[in-house]
């Protein structure tokens, strides 16, 4: 009996096994399938963290280089208000030590290209940039340039330059500034790494022609690797944006994403090896091989959770920076208190991005200040005039605008010194800005050239009104230094009848100066637009307060 049983006990063994190693095949299958799904899954969700987490990189590249941009813009600005020629330029240089910080030197080179100013460096050897390209495109352009990467002449490290035309009054380009980035100072791209959401792989930066500016290998700066030599920069120059999880990176298996700059021809990428990627995956593969039946199922399903729990918070940072990018919301959606990687890296941006705004706005304002006076500039004033005549178009009230200048100015300066009449420009300024009212908006045209809008005048009676206050303003004598100075002011304020546009109320602003000059200076005109003649002229010098004469 007992050796009829063996057989047949050994049968069913065998038989209970290979249905237990069926069930068990079956189960890893089933779990294998899982987890490659959810690697599949892990894959597109790391490619958008990383491609969000380029694209808060590339919006603080961008605004950094148009920052740099502007500061020479404003410089240049200054230059102009000022009427500086090129022997000023090493002077106007040295009275903005800011620029240090920003870029590592600032030259200024004439139109010939040889230097003429340098914020540093001054004692190197004399070098000649007409042949560089970007100074040609600066001279051709009459805007500013963003250089292609270069190897410096003076320094011998990898730059990036930015070009800026200073011209004179009457348009003529007598000096190009020329502010270099060094690639290698650790400065440069330091808070674009500190964007990144991962400690493993690395991110560089290129030009459109495949010029590395930023590697971590720093003898690639400067050279134009083929795709076959780094396929990770050939892949990150095919398009603006994207992502590829095929490319051999130094022989590993790596994912590459990237992000094109919108306002300078750069590109930002980082390459992330896939064995660290799915690094947590191999506990959970091991314990699913390990695992039989249900138990290795579940085991993957739940692994796939998992990872998708612990990928949430950064799913929730791209949709707040989608949200940001949409205009939905503002920076302040970074400013959160959670305590898991998401809170963390938010609170950075938060703090980068209300830096980079509190920058901004200063800049904004210094392009729109008169850096004498502290008054608005031209620039604000081109802006402002066109949208108060439209608001005045709409609510169909009036608009006046004066246009004033000190009288004989110029024999101030020649008499008393150019340092003088800048004191007299700032007192005047701040007269003309005590006399006005707060709703009312001063700029400084050029020189002794002030213009002033008044919204909502109720009519031609109102206009004298202000020209008799901002005479009385200036009738104190100028305390400047130990000298009492008179100074008088011509002042011709047109005053809208009709709807009309910018140019004609200045045409008409100006056309009433010229008769209070013609008059005898030191006092005011108020001319309607569209009237055939000028209403009349009132003076301070002969007649305080009254009309001294009628012209038309």
């Amino acid at each position: 009996m007992p050796s009829a049983i063996s057989p047949f006990a050994s049968v069913k063994f065998k038989v209970s096994a290979l249905v237990a190693s069926m069930v068990l095949i079956a189960a890893i299958g089933v779990c294998g399938i899982s987890l490659l799904i959810a690697e599949s899954q892990i894959q597109r969700m790391i490619a958008r963290q990383e491609i969000s987490a380029l694209s808060g990189a590339a919006a603080y590249l961008d605004n950094d280089v148009r920052a740099k941009q502007q500061v020479l813009r404003s410089i240049a600005e200054e230059a102009l208000s000022r009427n500086l020629g090129a022997r000023d330029v090493q002077a106007l240089l040295e009275s903005h030590p800011g620029l240090r910080d920003e870029f590592v030197n600032v030259a200024g080179f004439d139109a010939r290209g040889d230097r003429v100013a340098s914020l540093k460096n001054r004692r190197d050897k004399i070098i000649n940039v007409s042949a560089r390209p970007y100074f040609q495109e600066a001279l051709r352009t009459r805007d500013s340039v963003i250089s292609a990467p270069f190897r410096s002449a003076l320094s011998g490290q990898p730059v990036v330059s930015v070009a800026q035309p200073l011209s004179d009054a009457r348009g003529r380009i007598h000096t190009v500034l020329v502010g270099g980035i060094d690639l290698l100072r650790p400065g440069f791209a330091a808070q674009v790494e500190a964007l990144r959401t991962r400690e493993q792989g690395y991110l560089f930066i290129l030009a459109n022609d495949g010029t590395v500016i930023h590697h971590p290998r720093k003898e690639l700066i400067l050279t134009r690797p083929s795709a076959d030599e780094m396929p990770a920069i050939g892949a990150a120059l095919a398009d603006e944006e994207g992502w590829r999880a095929d490319i051999l990176d130094g022989k590993e298996p790596s994912l590459v994403a990237w992000k094109r700059l919108r306002h300078a021809d750069w590109t930002v990428a980082v390459s992330y090896p896939l064995r660290d990627a799915f690094a947590p995956m191999a506990s959970v593969w091991f314990n699913a091989l390990g695992a039989a039946g249900l138990f290795t199922a579940l085991a993957g399903i739940f692994g796939w959770g998992l990872v998708k729990v612990m990928l949430e918070p950064l799913g929730e940072l791209q949709r707040v920076v989608e949200s940001i990018d949409a205009g939905a919301t503002d920076i302040s959606a970074f400013n959160v208190d959670h305590a898991d990687e998401f809170g963390l890296l938010s609170r950075a941006l938060y703090r980068l991005s209300r830096s980079r705004k509190e920058a901004a706005d200063e800049l904004r304002r210094l392009a729109t200040t008169d850096v004498l006076t502290g008054t608005h500039n031209r620039r604000m004033f081109d802006q402002f005039l066109p949208a108060a005549l439209a608001r005045a178009r709409r609510s169909n009230e009036s608009v006046a605008v004066a246009f004033l200048d000190v009288d004989r100015f110029k024999s101030i300066n020649d008499s008393y010194g150019h340092a003088v009449g800048d004191a007299v420009l700032v007192e005047f300024a701040r007269r003309l800005q005590g006399a006005v009212r707060c709703s009312d908006t001063v700029a400084r045209l050029a020189g002794d050239e002030f213009v002033v809008v008044f919204e909502q005048v109720r009519g031609p009676a109102e206009a004298h009104q202000l020209g008799e206050k901002i005479l009385a303003a200036m009738r104190a004598p100028f305390l400047v230094g130990d000298a009492a100075l008179p100074v008088t002011a011509s002042v011709g304020i047109a005053i809208t009848g009709t709807h009309t546009n910018a140019e004609v109320i200045m045409q008409s602003a100006d056309y009433a100066l010229y008769g209070v000059k013609a008059a005898g200076r030191n006092g005011y005109a108020v001319n309607v637009v569209g009237a055939e003649k000028l209403a009349s002229v009132h003076a301070m010098a002969r007649h305080e307060g009254g009309e001294l004469a009628r012209m038309g």
